[in-house]
């Protein structure tokens, strides 16, 4: 439908001349065309509401802003009179009679980025000059139907997940975007067996689901898939893994650990080896919120331990857009077994954002401030702030001036009040969220246009994963600061109240190890967490309920003594809604309250309370030098293995894309290396090379024959030298492919992970093209202990210049094709 016959639709539609808008809101060819149909869509909520009288005007004034800016259009209103005053920048053409909206943005901030966001140009995408094979393998076909992958990134990544050894845990970073749902599909159909997804959000659950079978090829999708949550009937699930028919189960952390019937079945599929993969996804959750709100993340870490004693061959993997280095060590101490760890880091910071710092004179001018951004920055928006007091304020200022259909999101909300509102969310039902930092990660609403923050996140990590809810469309976005001259110091008040005293952490310690409650049998203690400290004050927590404040302590307490290695923690048992912690203490010191005791706990707390406050300084130090020095470096130094990268922001306005040329690899892969068995070995005669003269023809079956004996990467000269016969492959297994390009950039990585075991290379070109191909081969491959080589080439090919063969130059024989493939 084109563009002026949608405007004539709308138009009808709002003018009362017709009562339904035949739109199909969600058939969008591209990212842009489905904002810009969304954005229609919010129109016509914001209209229904206005004209059911469900909210004022500057609701659907708001909406109607963002769709004459989107389209970049004007309109007709015969039944609404738009006031000449309005706030929204909204005019009527006396001559036309047309309504039409202006940009008219504050001068505080950078209109080139704001109308940018509206027009919604394409983001950049991060384009190199060098070409890398993106090719499937014929296994990945198979389940997916995909010949090729998005990127270099995502193929890395997946790869990187699939060639995990058993046992081994696979920490994996992916951008935003980058399709990291294709690792946890691939997986999960590479072996059969039971893939556990534990991912954040019912939303994100029921999304994956969604998307998986549409991807997955197989008649018995409905039985091989699966997502739980509460209210949804478990039964057919449970039945599913009884019967080994499950594939992949997307899972909360809360459910996998406190839903018995989930808990059973699990433990009975891990006793049968039935239980393949565990990926944790958004795994730097672990970390950020398992320690405070979301406490059954960390206990995943017992959890899995548990599933390694009877099924040690049981693969983890982390997956995550961007790790900060202390988070990358939290989770490896916390998942690497015996030192089976690998990483996999395509890290790089986000594409999409535009960052501007608006700094209030104050209180009064920042909520002036505010307001004008409400209603002149692109929708959807969330604002961000700190506590749930915060959160209810602003609501009431935004009622107060005419905006109602605003919704608010904290640690407060109850579980089905979250699933309400993320799914209306999600449906476009409201456009305005208020939010703290318990609301977002996992919330599948690709179009948010702006993100507010009110306040001062307590670190560059927590800012910019509450930044990143916005334009993960791959469309530009905004991210702005609100802030007045006390922000700084409210802040760090309440960093001030993360991490206890030392007289604190020992009070509580002490009054969980030493009650009736905490029963001792051998060298195990099952703490309860309901204990009330022993000293009066009463602690809060912030952004949860009051009620829990002395357990979320106490286990904070908990955790905090397993990081630093004091205890180690053997299981977790919820009862009824408290949490028992068995635990073997490691430190002798804890089991006396004295001086030596305070000690250790002292020099815990430092370590812990230098962490916060030098990742607030950096905050500190962007917001001091906003205007001289870039937004996003404080993000390049809180990610170590990032490159800069800022679309823009107060100290520069043009795009620095120092990602631009860089493999997306960030750090070596060297081990662990496939260990070649006695098959593959016998194959080669005792040589480190063999060679196979085979035509095009013979090639694809050659290739089908190595795949047989478990061949591991194949290096193409050309895509001309593959496509035409990989869909012909009939064993499905996986098999990396890469052209010269990609080879050299894993060799000069030094990521022999990825190229280790049997290495096929076919050979084509022009004599010289064929000898340097074989001399950077031998060099770097060949010989190289845990590799094997397969010369595949079309003739024996004759190097005048040196006059030798391709033969002379190989440790190996020349194998008869047909010894290998008799009807070759």
């Amino acid at each position: 439908m084109g563009k002026s016959r949608i405007e004539s639709l709308v138009e009808d539609y709002l003018n009362y001349r017709i009562d339904q808008l035949p739109i199909a809101f969600d058939e969008g060819k591209d990212s842009i065309e489905q904002f810009k149909l969304h954005t229609i869509k919010r129109l016509k909520v914001a209209f229904n509401l206005f004209s059911d009288h469900g909210c004022g005007l500057n609701n659907f004034l708001i909406a109607l802003r963002d769709y004459l800016l989107t389209f970049q259009t004007d309109i007709c209103l015969d039944k609404i009179k738009i006031p000449e005053d309005n706030l929204f920048a909204i005019s009527r053409d006396p001559q036309s009679e047309r309504y039409f909206a202006a940009f008219c943005f504050p001068d505080y901030i950078n209109h080139a980025f704001v109308e940018y966001s509206y027009l919604n140009a394409e983001c950049s995408e991060k384009h190199s000059i060098k070409d890398y094979a993106l090719h499937t393998d014929p296994a990945i076909r198979k389940i997916t139907g995909f010949s090729f992958f998005k990127s270099m990134d995502q193929k890395l990544a997946v790869y990187g997940a699939l060639n995990t050894p058993d046992g081994f845990t696979t920490l994996v970073s992916l951008p935003t975007g980058g399709g990291k749902s294709l690792i946890t599909q691939t997986l999960s159909y590479q072996k059969d067996g039971l893939t556990v997804v534990i991912v954040p959000t019912v939303s994100l659950a029921i999304d994956q689901v969604r998307v998986a079978k549409q991807i997955i090829k197989s008649s018995n999708i409905d039985s091989e898939i699966f997502s739980y949550s509460s209210g949804v009937d478990a039964a057919p699930i449970l039945r599913a893994i009884k019967q080994k028919a499950a594939r992949m189960l997307f899972i909360s952390p809360e459910s996998l650990i406190n839903n018995q019937g989930f808990s059973d079945v699990i433990k009975e599929a891990n006793a049968t080896r039935y239980l393949k993969n565990i990926v944790i996804d958004e795994a730097h959750i672990v970390v950020d919120w398992g320690a405070s709100f979301r406490i059954d993340y960390q206990c995943l870490e017992s959890w899995r331990k548990k599933m390694l004693l009877s099924n040690p061959s049981i693969r983890t993997i982390l997956l995550s857009a961007t790790y900060e280095r202390h988070c990358v060590s939290i989770l490896k101490d916390f998942f690497a077994h015996d030192g089976k760890w690998i990483e996999i880091r395509c890290d790089s910071l986000r594409h999409e954002p535009h960052y501007m710092l608006v700094k209030a004179k104050s209180y009064t001018d920042k909520n002036r401030k505010m307001l004008e951004l409400v209603r002149k920055m692109p929708h959807p928006m969330i604002i961000y702030v700190a506590r749930p007091d915060d959160a209810s304020d602003i609501k009431n200022l935004l009622n107060e001036n005419g905006i109602s259909n605003v919704k608010t999101f904290t640690g407060l909300t109850t579980g089905p009040k979250r699933k309400e509102l993320i799914d209306a969310w999600v449906d476009d039902q409201f456009e305005i969220m208020i939010a703290t930092s318990a609301f977002g990660v996992g919330v599948d609403k690709s179009d948010v246009r702006t993100v507010l923050h009110m306040y001062i996140p307590q670190n560059p990590n927590a800012y910019y994963q509450e930044l990143g809810r916005g334009g993960r469309d791959k469309l530009p976005c905004l991210s702005i600061m609100c802030i007045h001259p006390d922000d700084i110091n409210i802040s760090f008040q309440r960093i001030s109240k993360k991490v206890m005293t030392t007289e604190k952490i020992i009070g509580r310690w002490n009054s969980m190890y030493n009650s009736k409650s905490s029963q001792r049998v051998g060298n195990l203690n099952y703490i309860d967490t309901t204990i009330k400290p022993n000293y009066s004050v009463a602690d809060t927590f912030d952004d949860t309920p009051t009620s829990d404040a002395d357990m979320n302590w106490n286990i904070y307490v908990i955790l905090l003594l397993r990081r630093y290695g004091l205890i180690c923690i053997r299981e977790v048992l919820p009862q009824s809604g408290k949490y028992i912690f068995v635990i073997e203490i490691i430190e002798d010191a804890l089991r006396v309250n004295d001086n030596r005791l305070f000690q250790e706990i002292d020099q815990i707390r430092v370590t812990e309370w230098a962490y916060y406050v030098d990742a607030f300084h950096s905050m500190q130090h962007a917001i001091k030098n906003s205007g001289k020095v870039c937004w996003s470096e404080m993000f390049y130094e809180t990610y170590d293995k990032v490159s800069e990268y800022c679309a823009g922001c107060n100290a520069h306005s043009n795009v620095n894309e120092g990602d631009f040329l860089e493999f997306p690899l960030k750090v070596p892969v060297k081990m662990p290396m496939k260990e070649l068995a006695q098959d593959q070995l016998a194959l080669f005669g005792g040589a480190s090379d063999i060679i196979f003269i085979a035509t095009e023809s013979q090639e694809a079956q050659l290739v089908n024959f190595l795949m047989e004996k478990r061949l591991a990467v194949l290096v193409i000269s050309t895509d001309k030298n593959i496509e035409h016969y990989l869909d012909s492959i009939t064993c499905l297994k996986n098999l990396l492919i890469l052209n010269g390009c990609s080879l050299r950039e894993l060799i000069k990585r030094k990521s022999h992970y990825y190229i280790s075991g049997v290495v096929a290379v076919s050979y084509s070109g022009t004599p010289k093209e064929i000898y340097d191909q074989l001399i950077y081969i031998t060099n770097n491959l060949s010989k190289q202990p845990g590799i094997k080589v397969v010369h595949i080439l079309r003739e024996n090919t004759f190097f005048e210049w040196i006059n030798k063969a391709f033969s002379d130059l190989v440790d190996g024989s020349v194998i008869p094709i047909k010894s290998v493939c008799p009807y070759a």
